[in-house]
């Protein structure tokens, strides 16, 4: 028997019982409707978790930290203790860039000991100074202007949230309350770095001669970038030695501990090619005695905790399924029952014992894959129905059906209906031609 002829008496026989064949496929529907929508439903948490990491910044990106670094950290313990003379220098540098699938390394400088001042106007925000080809590689984002560039020795890229921060010292913190933020042209304005007189107390903001410059472009306001100002590291080089050199004076041979050796970093950013190579090279770091953090361990953290809650929206969908083909199964057992005497007639006038068999899976195969095409149909109706109703309460339970989800689903509910078919093709198989030819 020809492939034609089975897939045309196959949906004949179909046709002839319309009504249990809708209910066995509405069946199949319903299963495959839960189980994409409820996978869906995790998956797009997960790129909403996602989503919310990457506006802090890349995900490909690596903070490796010195020994002398005092910030708290995700991942507060390296793997081993820190070797002997290991330290976050110009060597490890260089080891860094060697490893495989690192694209970019930037020693990172952070502080908050410096004013930026606007005419009038002041603010003192996170000071980052970086490698500035290095910007655009590392995930900072743009939103006017444009990023530091290899070319660039001076220059400053501000967050939004600096510009809106900008005050008037010379006023009192009540009227400062009473008036609005003020309206600057950072871009185009003189701007100016000059050390925080409101930090240590000892040294004055006119002991340090200011330090002139410009903006060159504005990042985003979300994130922690919003809140800070990055410069070229060599600009903020200049601006600590200045800064030191004044705390000495002053304090009597002061000395800042986080700056013990020349060339010594308190932090790195490691930037890797492939994202899912992330955690093979953080842990290449580790094993160095360095301690690390990236916002790929935040997002599978997040992830993480939502595990179970994902697994069990596939078990609730999964369920659905498992009694759709326990439907197809009553359907094919019902037609052999029903069709006994028609079997028996096709072993009489030649037809195969597989002839037979694939028969029956066939029509079993028709009813998953209908029912997997129409249940993806249903599943993006209700995919949409979710997210308006997330979107409503701004809840992070969206849905989202990739492409490959609904070719495994269809995929998925056509191996259902063959499995749940094969049974009763195999009963089909065995029955005598003679004992079926009798049966009324």
């Amino acid at each position: 028997m020809s492939i034609r002829d089975l897939i045309t008496m196959a949906l004949k026989n179909l046709w002839k019982r319309k009504l249990r064949t809708f209910l066995t496929v509405l069946g199949v529907i319903i299963g495959t409707t839960s189980i994409v929508v409820m996978v869906s439903i995790g998956i797009g948490m997960n790129e909403s978790f996602q989503k919310q990491v990457e506006e802090w910044g890349s995900l490909q990106v690596i903070d490796v930290y010195g020994e002398n670094n005092d910030m708290i950290m995700m991942d507060e313990k390296p793997t081993k203790k820190p070797q002997k003379g290991v330290s976050l220098d110009s060597k490890a540098l260089d080891t860094f860039r060697k490893m495989n699938y690192v694209e970019v390394v930037s020693p990172i400088v952070q502080r908050y000991e410096f004013l930026l001042i606007d005419g009038k106007y002041v603010n003192s925000p996170n000071f980052i100074g970086i490698d500035p080809s290095a910007m655009e590689a590392l995930g900072y984002k743009i939103e006017e202007g444009r990023a530091l560039t290899a070319e660039d020795e001076e220059g400053l890229v501000v967050g939004r949230n600096v510009i809106e921060g900008f005050y008037n010292p010379k006023m009192s913190w009540q009227m400062q309350q009473q008036t609005s933020a003020p309206e600057l042209n950072i871009m185009e304005d003189k701007i100016m770095i000059s050390a925080d007189n409101d930090y240590g107390t000892k040294y004055a903001e006119k002991s340090i001669k200011p330090m002139k410059t410009s903006v060159v472009g504005v990042m985003p306001d979300s994130g922690m970038n919003g809140y800070s100002v990055i410069m070229p590291l060599k600009q903020m080089e200049k601006l600590q030695k200045d800064l030191e050199a004044l705390r000495k004076k002053q304090n009597n041979g002061y000395k800042d501990d986080r700056a013990k050796k020349k060339g010594v970093y308190e932090q790195v950013a490691v930037k890797v090619s492939d994202i899912n190579k992330v955690q093979e090279v953080q842990q290449q770091i580790k094993d160095m005695g360095f301690r690390t953090s990236s916002l790929t361990d935040e997002l599978n953290t997040m992830k993480e905790t939502t595990k179970m809650l994902r697994m069990m929206l596939g078990a609730i969908g999964a369920v659905s399924l498992v009694v759709a083909a326990i439907g197809i199964t009553n359907t094919m057992v019902m037609a052999i029952y029903e069709r006994t005497r028609e079997i028996g007639i096709m072993k009489v006038i030649g037809a195969s014992l597989r002839d037979v068999k694939l028969l029956f899976l066939t029509e079993a195969a028709f009813i998953g894959f209908v029912g997997g095409v129409l249940g993806c149909v249903t599943s993006f109706l209700m995919s949409k129905v979710v997210n308006l109703f997330a979107a409503q309460q701004a809840s992070e339970m969206t849905s989202s059906i990739p492409i490959w989800l609904y070719l495994a689903a269809i995929g998925f509910a056509t191996a259902i209906g063959v499995l749940s078919g094969y049974l009763p093709a195999q009963r089909a198989m065995k029955l005598s031609a003679l004992t079926a030819i009798k049966t009324e």
